[in-house]
């Protein structure tokens, strides 16, 4: 039965994974603080996590479109 549930949760994932935007990826425990595109960087952020959720990838902020390079368009 271990072994089952194993099998479920992977399979899980694997589903959310698929279903991430572009520019974005899966992540089982991510940020409360993800970079937004209409707010200053933050200096302080809670260690909260966020569980099985798609967030930009690194280097792009969250706008109303989705995930976008910073900058002109980044709204």
């Amino acid at each position: 039965i271990r072994q089952l549930v194993l099998l479920a949760v992977l399979f899980a994932v694997t589903l959310s994974a698929e279903q991430c935007g572009p520019n974005e990826e899966f992540m089982s425990c991510g940020t409360a603080c993800e970079p937004k595109c209409n707010e200053p960087v933050q200096d302080f952020c809670t260690l909260q996590c966020i569980v099985n959720v798609c967030q930009c990838k690194r280097g792009f902020k969250r706008g109303q479109n989705g995930c976008v390079a910073p900058g002109p368009g980044c709204e």
